[in-house]
């Protein structure tokens, strides 16, 4: 099969989504699936798949993302209303998956797709689930669209030095060398903002509004004026790529310190490279405002 490279459906056009997210590493995405879930007229959201960051949580991160997304959701007011699965243990060895009730969901969720309407799997953590899922049932490979998120545009083309690559190189390395159609979400490093614009902004939106800001008091880093909200990035491309600037590109493969190899043998992709801040923003508020209004 000739690699798809990925288009996103018209603005109105729902898409069908599964976010798979290492919750609890990060504060962006909390922020990246709040802008989904108040888009429910541009996503159609299957689910969600948590995910570890091992590097830095150990092996009980995937539960603690899976924690705090709970917390999330009854923050929203949305418990209960989709359904929520966790994730495998990094790859150990190249084409052989490891096992978990999310993998099986991406599957299940897939198969219930087609080529013409794709399941979009958003993957704001490592690739391990992503890439579990199409080597556990590689007939799922043109019913997916992956947007992963491989953040270093500033190493391209010769190397990552992305965190979620770093978590599992294995499950990067399968992605770009296998067949599914990929977007390398390559940006996202702009979008911040101060603490005293979410302060006086966010914080004032409900309990929603309250929490997200708060969690900015978790960590120090979480504070600072240039902190970023990576994630984010993500899901503005899906609800608009016009935001976005991106180039068609040959896949490269991977070596186990992160170097690509540009040997044009693994077809195409889509890199998206660069997001507007400010329609970024925007839409996170519009996000916000919709959740306030369909309560």
């Amino acid at each position: 099969m000739e690699r798809i490279i990925p288009e996103v459906p018209a603005a109105d056009k729902r898409i069908k989504l599964l976010i798979d997210s290492d919750v609890a590493n990060e504060i962006d995405d909390l922020y990246a699936i709040t802008m989904a879930v108040g888009f429910p007229e541009r996503f159609d959201i299957k689910g969600f798949v948590t995910t570890h960051f091992a590097t830095a949580g150990g092996p009980d991160s995937t539960q603690k993302s899976y924690d705090l997304l709970m917390k999330l959701f009854s923050k929203m007011g949305i418990e209960g209303k989709f359904k929520a699965t966790k994730g495998s243990h990094p790859m150990q060895y190249p084409g052989t998956p490891t096992q978990s009730e999310g993998v099986d969901f991406i599957i299940s969720c897939a198969r219930a797709c087609s080529a013409q309407d794709p399941l979009w799997v958003v993957g704001l953590g490592a690739a391990t689930n992503l890439a579990c899922a199409i080597l556990k049932a590689p007939d799922i490979t043109d019913k997916v669209r992956y947007v992963f998120h491989s953040r270093s545009e500033q190493t391209w083309p010769e190397r990552s030095c992305q965190f979620n690559v770093m978590g599992d190189i294995i499950a990067a390395k399968t992605l770009l060398e296998s067949n599914v159609p990929l977007v390398w979400l390559d940006t996202g490093t702009h979008i911040c903002a101060t603490y005293e614009t979410t302060k006086e902004k966010l914080a004032p939106m409900g309990e929603l509004g309250e929490f997200l800001h708060n969690v900015r008091d978790l960590k120090e880093n979480f504070k600072n004026e240039y902190k970023g909200f990576f994630d984010m990035a993500d899901i503005v491309f899906l609800l608009d790529p016009s935001v976005c600037k991106s180039e068609v590109v040959s896949a490269p493969g991977m070596r186990r310190d992160m170097y690509f190899i540009h040997n044009n043998q693994y077809g195409i992709m889509l890199r998206v490279y660069d997001v507007d801040v400010q329609s970024s923003w925007r839409l996170f508020y519009e996000a916000m405002e919709n959740m306030t209004t369909q309560k």
